[in-house]
């Protein structure tokens, strides 16, 4: 529970009315509880509040809000980066028992900072070295020589595997697997699976299977990094595969061997990026997006949803459709297509009068 007071202060905004009312947590106003802190900074919600539970309510502007049975508001702008900041503060707010489980497996080499949070069944190998404040949940494995910085917020049933190095301030959402084997085969012949498409070669690709070929590198992820449940990020054949500071992925995501990826990325749900494909900073991915392995995706691009990716992209594109083009001329080719039925019917209605003539001419 926090007092109207001390949001107010944590938000660096006025707090009017009764500063000593707590609330649990924040809510829309129209489901909100007596003890919650109605959200209405945006002018949709402000209606809302004539009918709320709660006695406590965030505005967007200076409103009569006694008529509306309030007894506090906080006046703010910005709904989004306050929503980010309430969301924040009361995250944070609700602090776990800072302990480390008897039930997990440490091993005796590995160095864990101050003030760890550790639940049950978590398994550290040797050589592992933790910073401070780390919050690591139940069922946790983390591999040898893995690295991570102070300030890390690791949820349950995460693998991090052996040679992972990690900076500040990490975010992992549940059953993310960081460096895990990369998805790498050639055939047992030394011959490309391309040349399957050649007339003249006789090899039996099928009979003669695939050579696996082992991932011997690392990931290298840097600061305030986070990422979403569920996944994926292998590691590299030789090098390293890379996620820069400020880089945020969502879930369902995955990021192949050798992949480097810049600074203050978003990627998006159910994105896949194949092997050895460098991503600018600043780039933005849509959900679905697919890229080709080996290419360059350029600084600050954006690629909608779904797109497919098999060129290089300059920097400061947007990409839209598949294959991949810029938005401006994808928009024009899906009108175009939306046009070719009344095309196909206007070319049918005049090879009809054409033919029609031709008969006329033919009988006179």
């Amino acid at each position: 529970m926090i007092s109207l007071a001390k949001i107010a202060e944590a938000l660096d905004c006025k707090f009017y009315g009764n500063g000593d009312l707590v609330c649990s947590s924040p809510s829309e106003p129209d489901t909100a509880k007596e003890d919650q802190l109605a959200l209405a900074i945006d002018d949709k919600y402000m209606e809302q509040l004539f009918n709320t539970k709660a006695k406590v309510a965030i505005i967007g502007k200076n409103i009569d809000w006694h008529s509306r049975g309030l007894e506090g508001v906080i006046v703010a702008e910005n709904s989004k980066l306050v929503l980010a900041k309430i969301n924040d503060l009361f995250n944070n707010f609700e602090k776990r028992n800072r302990v480390i489980s008897t039930n997990s497996t440490i091993s005796n080499d590995a160095l864990i900072g101050l003030n760890p949070s550790i639940g049950s069944y978590v398994t550290i190998d040797e050589n592992v070295k933790i910073g401070d404040n780390a919050t690591i949940e139940n069922g946790v494995s983390i591999g040898a020589n893995v690295t991570i910085g102070n300030n890390c917020f690791i949820r349950s049933g995460c693998r991090i595997e052996k040679n992972v190095w990690i900076g500040n301030s990490f975010i992992c959402h549940q059953n993310v697997v960081l460096g895990s084997d990369g998805f790498s085969f050639t055939p047992h012949g030394g011959e490309s699976i391309f040349d399957r498409l050649n007339k003249n070669h006789k090899t039996n690709l099928k009979k003669e299977g695939f050579q696996r070929v082992a991932s011997v590198g690392g990931v290298l992820i840097g600061d305030k990094v986070e990422i979403g449940a569920n996944t994926c990020v292998d590691k590299g054949t030789l090098k390293n595969t890379v996620i820069g500071s400020g880089s945020k992925l969502d879930n369902l995501v995955h990021i192949a061997h050798n992949v480097i990826i810049g600074e203050n990325c978003i990627i998006c749900g159910q994105v896949g990026i194949a092997g050895s494909t460098i991503v600018g900073d600043d780039v933005i991915m849509g959900g679905q997006v697919g890229v080709a392995d080996n290419l360059i995706i350029g600084n600050s691009s954006i690629l909608a949803g779904k797109t497919g990716v098999s060129v290089n992209v300059s920097p400061n594109k947007f990409m839209m459709g598949n294959p991949a083009m810029e938005m401006t001329k994808n928009v024009q080719s899906y009108k175009a297509l939306r046009r070719l039925p009344r095309l196909q019917k206007k070319v049918a209605d005049l090879t009809e009068l054409v033919n029609k003539i031709l008969l006329q001419l033919e009988n006179k």
